[in-house]
C-alpha cells in the first residue's frame, strides 16, 4: 500500500530533528509570525528565508488616519493653488514639519519600540 496521496501536490517529504531548544525557538517563532502549521512556516523560512507580518496595532492604525488627515489638507492646498490663489510660506513650512514628523513616527512604528 502506497503512503503516497494521490492528490497531493507536495510529493517530496523532508524529516528534520530539533533539540528542545531548537524547538522552543522555532515555535515562538512561529507564535511571532503567527504562523500555526510547521510545514507551511518551513517552507516560507526555506524557499524566501523570512516571513513578512502586516501590523494591525492601534498605533499603526492612528498613524494611517494622520497620514489621511495630512493628505487631506495637501490635497486643499493643492486645489487652492489650482484655482489661482496663493499659499503662505508659513504653510508650507509646517507641511514640511508635517512630513518630518510622519517619517520620524514611521521609523518609531517599524523598530518595534515601544510608545
Amino acid at each position: 500500500m502506497s503512503r503516497s496521496k494521490p492528490n497531493r501536490t507536495r510529493k517530496n517529504a523532508h524529516i528534520i530533528y530539533l533539540s528542545d531548544e531548537e524547538e522552543a525557538a522555532v515555535k515562538l517563532r512561529m507564535e511571532r509570525v503567527r504562523i500555526q502549521s510547521f510545514s507551511k512556516y518551513s517552507r516560507k523560512m526555506m524557499i524566501d528565508g523570512y516571513v513578512l507580518v502586516i501590523d494591525d496595532s492601534k498605533e499603526l492604525k492612528e498613524f494611517t488616519l494622520e497620514i489621511n488627515k495630512i493628505g487631506v489638507n495637501i490635497n486643499q492646498i493643492a486645489h487652492a493653488l489650482n484655482s489661482g490663489d496663493s499659499i503662505p510660506k508659513e504653510t508650507i513650512d509646517q507641511l514640511k514639519d508635517w512630513m518630518v514628523t510622519i517619517w520620524q513616527y514611521q521609523r518609531y512604528i517599524l523598530s518595534g519600540t515601544p510608545f
